[in-house]
């Protein structure tokens, strides 16, 4: 349920009316959070992703800047951060599970920014954090792994009303026969769509 996980994701976040938002990885969950971000109120929704592919579809779930992850990503958000009052994004949400992109979500966080990480939910390397930054900055990390009663009651309100503004009617890129399910498995991995479909 990556919707559910998006709405705790949000209730971490609390309040984000005004707020400058950057989500790193834009699977399903990075795309269902860039979308509640936007039903929410945030003020701007950057995204950052691996796939130019993936970017594109960021604009139809309420994103309005897009970069790519390469040698590049930090001096672009930093113009990007430098731009505003408070020097920095309000809430950085992780759902890559990149180190590089958990690192560099804490180097642009505003004073008493909040990074709430979600992606990483698997072995890779650690990650190196300035601690000076993080008390000095007001810095609050939170991690996430599940969703309670109420996120899924948030996010089945949050489809039912929104979907139709977002992009979700083209998260499954295609359908196969429950007898084509090995068929499907083989596109899954190759394709790398969103998401496929097995009717049954």
């Amino acid at each position: 349920m990556r919707y559910c996980n998006g709405s705790r994701g949000i209730r971490l976040a609390g309040n984000l009316d005004g707020k400058n938002v950057l989500i790193f990885g834009m699977g399903l969950l990075g795309l269902t959070c860039a979308a509640m971000c936007r039903d929410a109120g945030a003020a701007g929704i950057t995204a950052v992703d691996l796939s130019q592919e993936r970017l594109k579809e960021a604009t139809g779930f309420g994103a309005d800047q897009m970069f790519l992850m390469n040698e590049n990503t930090e001096s672009q958000l930093n113009e990007t951060r430098n731009k505003w009052p408070r020097k920095g994004y309000d809430i950085v949400f992780d759902m890559s599970g990149s180190p590089d992109a958990l690192e560099l979500g804490m180097e642009v966080l505003a004073i008493g920014g909040i990074a709430i990480w979600i992606g990483t939910v698997f072995r890779a390397r650690k990650i190196a954090i300035d601690a000076e930054k993080v008390v000095r900055g007001l810095i609050t990390i939170k991690g996430l792994h599940n969703y309670n009663y109420e996120d899924f009651i948030y996010a089945l309100d949050f489809m039912t009303r929104s979907w139709k503004n977002y992009g979700f009617q083209n998260v499954v890129e295609k359908t196969f026969l429950l007898s084509e399910v090995n068929e499907a498995f083989e596109y899954a991995l190759r394709e790398k769509p969103l998401r496929v479909g097995v009717e049954l």
